[in-house]
This record gives C-alpha cells, structure tokens and sequence, in this order.
C-alpha cells in the first residue's frame, strides 16, 4: 500500500545531515525485510524501518536528539493509524505551529484519525521510539473480519467531522500488547507472500486487543453515567427534604474520590457539580418561599446557606432579585 507517513528529510547527503539505507549495528530492534531510511547529523538522528505490504504497513522510527528537534512529515493517507509509542515521548503540531493536534505518552498507545497533510513532529533532547501500523479495511472485510466494523464506524464519524487529527484514549501497552509488538522484531526472513500474511496476523492480533481496550471505555463510560445520575437523583431527594450534603461527604458515602465525581460531572454535564447542587437549592428556594409558613431565615436554614445574607446573594444573582422582592412579586 502507499507509504502512509513521509518524513521531509533531503535523502542526499547535505553536508550537516548524511543520509543512509542501512541500519546501524548498534540498533537494537530490526524489521525483517524493511526499507530503511536513516538520517544523522550532530544534533539528532532518525532511523525508520517499514515494510510495505499490499494491504498494510508497518513502521518502526527511532529518534535521537541531543537537543529538541522538529521533524516536518506528511501524511499521505486520510486514515486510522495505531501507535505505539514505546519509548520517549513527542507532539505533533500542524505545519504552521498553530495547534498541537497530538501528545504521545511513553509506553501507550491509540488510535489517530490523520487527514493528508503536513505537519511538524516535536521531540525533547533524549530517545524516542515509535512502532505504527496502517491497515486497509478492505483486506479485513474480504476476509470477512466483523470486528473492523467498530474501527469502520470510527473513522466514518472522524472522516465526517474532517480536517482534524482526531484520536481515542491513550491505553497503557500491556504485556500481552508488548510480546505481539517484539513478534514483528523477531521475525525470519519469509518470502514475499508469506511475510504479507504474517504482517496481517500480526496486526489483526494487535486490531482485536485495542478493540477490547476501546469496549472498556464504553462501559466505563456508561458506569460512570449511571454513577453520576444516581448521584443527582439522590442530591435532588435530599434539598427537597432539607438534608444536603457537601461534594466531600458525597464522594465519601458513595467511596468515590470527590476529584473524579467533579471530573466526570462536568464531562457528563458540561457544568460543575457545585454548579448544579447551587441551581436545584435555588429552584426548591422559590417552592419554599411559595409558602408563606417559612420566613426567609428559615428557607436559608433548610438550603444549607450559612445565613440570610449568602442565601439573599445567591438567589439575586441566579434570578436578579432578593428573596424577599421575589415574594413581593409572586404576592
């Protein structure tokens, strides 16, 4: 298939920069049978192996820098790539440096829509290496592989969106990730063919581990949805029966962190927890003011205000008049 990724580096040799084909002897991890591009100058040097198949390509790129460096590449394939950062780190920012569309973690890996186009590839002083894979949907429909359909529907909805680098969560590379990774650096030389079908194994095998890592954030997600409703169903009960509790005391009874319970709110909601507990005490204020059996005091006490003052404050700045103009106006 096309070469998915091209790193815009001059392959003569330009005085500063000397270019080679050849791997050198001190690298440890190799691709059987790969193409080799190999970059070097005082400052930094790129190495990249790739071997090319008819319906895939793999890629392992190694990075040395003495100080930060800024690789321009272009993508030539709007498609799903999976990465593998397996050591260092870096960013990619488009051409321009205007927005940064992608930070690696070490010893992670996701997967990233990237539209064709050139962008500018950012490493810190130390080694990076970066293992990557691209395989056509076609391959894995012809042989009638239903678990691409997830992946399908994934790069149809970021392919809709366009002209973003978009990506999923990045998963930690687990052991049973890692010994399927040292599999490609392991291989015999193999003929042609049968190189192919072992390449498509290989990243099938790495297809289905990922997807089992996307399906956990599926039902993450639904568990923390559920969580969070129960949560403001219980926090509506008790304002609506003068017994509210603090974030704190919440994630304590509930044995969540209060961190994550605001976290996942405000994701959920779009708005702060705090936010939303302010809001119903507010609502059930105007029921409570409604009747005239409660004095003002009394409906503070009931919100859990500290007093009539803040009670007075918060209600004026939610509905642009004091408690007290309120029952005026409903008189």
């Amino acid at each position: 298939m096309l070469k998915a990724v091209h790193i815009d580096l001059p392959t003569n040799n330009q005085g500063y920069l000397l270019y080679s084909e050849r791997v050198p002897a001190t690298t440890p991890y190799r691709l059987t049978l790969a193409d080799v591009n190999y970059w070097q100058s005082d400052q930094f040097s790129v190495l990249e192996q790739y071997y090319d198949a008819p319906d895939a390509l793999i890629c392992l790129a190694d990075v040395h820098a003495e100080a930060p460096v800024e690789v321009p590449i272009h993508c030539k394939l709007s498609d799903l790539y999976w990465l593998y950062q397996l050591k260092g780190t870096y960013s990619i920012h488009t051409s321009n440096k205007a927005q940064k569309v992608l930070q690696s973690q070490e010893a992670h890996y996701t997967q990233v829509y990237v539209p064709q186009g050139r962008y500018l590839t950012h490493f810190d002083k130390g080694k990076h290496q970066l293992f990557y894979f691209v395989i056509k949907p076609n391959w894995l429909l012809r042989h009638g592989k239903k678990e691409w359909r997830g992946f399908e529907k994934l790069l149809g909805n970021w392919k809709e969106k366009a002209g973003n680098v978009r990506y999923n969560k990045q998963f930690p590379i687990s052991e049973h990730i890692m010994l399927r990774l040292l599999n490609f650096f392991a291989l015999p030389p193999l003929k042609r063919l049968a190189m192919d079908l072992k390449v498509y194994e290989l990243c099938f095998n790495l297809l289905i581990l990922s997807q089992e890592d996307m399906q956990s954030i599926v039902t993450d997600s639904t568990y923390s949805n559920q969580k969070v409703e129960a949560i403001r169903s219980v926090i509506e009960l008790q304002i609506q029966h003068g017994q509210v509790q603090t974030i704190k005391q919440l994630a304590h009874h509930y044995k969540i962190s209060e961190r994550w319970l605001r976290k996942i709110h405000c994701e959920i909601y779009g708005n702060s927890l705090g936010q939303y507990i302010q809001q119903t005490k507010l609502k059930r204020a105007t029921e409570l003011l409604d009747d005239s059996r409660y004095t003002i005091s009394e409906v503070a006490h009931l919100l859990g205000y500290s007093g009539i003052a803040s009670f007075t404050n918060a209600f004026k700045s939610y509905y642009g008049l004091s408690p007290s103009a309120y029952r005026i106006q409903k008189g």
